[in-house]
C-alpha cells in the first residue's frame, strides 16, 4: 500500500466515523455519507450524498446521486445526477410544507416526526442517469431504467423499464434463464470471465447454469 492510499483511508475513517466502509471499496473524499454500510470494491462517485444506505459488493453510485433509507444489492449500477427514495409530501394533509414535522423549518415544532419507507434495489440492476426512483419501490434482479425516468411502482427482475411514469417496454433475458451468478466467488467469475464479455447465447447459458449451480 502507498503512503497516498494510506492517507486516503484514514481519511476516509475519519470523516464518515458514523458509517462502515470497507477499505477495499472506492470513495471520493467530496462525497456525503451518513449512516452507510459500503461494501468491498463498491464505489461512490465524487459529491454523491449517502444516508442510511447499504451498498453492496462490486456496486457503484454516480456523481451528484442523491440515494437516502435504500439497500443496494451487487453489482449494480447507478449513474450519476440519480435520485433514489425521493422525498414526498403529504398531499392530504392541511400543508404539503415540512414545517409541521421538520425543526428547522420555521422551527414550530422541537422534534423530527418525519417517517422513511425504505426502497431496495436488488442485484445487476442498472439506473440511467437523471433518474428519480419514489419512496418504498423495489426494483428487480437485472433490470434497467432508462436514463430520465420516474419510477412510481415496483419493478420486475430483467423488465427495461422507460418514461415518466416508466412503464415497460421489453424484458432482457425470458424468467427461465435467471441465474442468481452475483453470488458466486470472486475466483469463479475471474476464472470464467470470458461468460461476462459477450452477448448471452445457449453455451454460455448452459456454461453459466453449471457454475451457478
Amino acid at each position: 500500500m502507498s503512503i497516498k492510499q494510506f492517507l486516503k483511508r484514514k481519511l476516509i475513517a475519519i470523516k464518515y466515523k458514523n458509517s462502515k466502509i470497507d477499505e477495499r471499496a472506492r470513495v471520493n473524499l467530496t462525497a456525503d455519507i451518513t449512516k452507510s454500510t459500503i461494501r468491498k470494491y463498491a464505489g461512490v462517485a465524487k459529491l454523491a450524498t449517502l444516508k442510511n444506505v447499504t451498498l453492496e459488493d462490486y456496486s457503484s453510485i454516480g456523481k451528484f446521486s442523491n440515494v437516502v433509507y435504500t439497500d443496494i444489492g451487487k453489482f449494480c449500477a447507478i449513474s450519476w445526477n440519480v435520485t433514489i427514495n425521493a422525498i414526498s409530501h403529504p398531499y392530504k394533509n392541511l400543508t404539503i410544507n415540512a414545517f409541521p414535522y421538520v425543526p428547522y423549518v420555521g422551527h414550530f415544532t422541537k422534534e423530527r416526526k418525519q417517517g422513511h419507507l425504505i426502497n431496495i434495489i436488488k442485484n445487476d440492476v442498472w439506473i440511467g442517469a437523471n433518474s428519480v426512483i419514489m419512496p418504498g419501490i423495489t426494483i428487480g434482479n437485472g433490470a434497467i431504467i432508462g436514463a430520465g425516468s420516474v419510477v412510481t411502482k415496483d419493478v420486475s427482475d430483467y423488465a427495461i423499464v422507460v418514461g415518466i411514469p416508466a412503464k415497460i417496454i421489453k424484458w432482457r433475458f425470458s424468467k427461465n434463464i435467471i441465474m442468481q451468478w452475483w453470488n458466486l466467488q470472486q475466483s469463479i467469475i475471474k476464472e470464467n470471465i470470458d461468460l461476462w464479455q459477450q452477448e448471452l447465447n445457449k453455451d454460455i447459458l448452459k456454461n453459466g447454469k453449471n457454475k451457478v449451480s
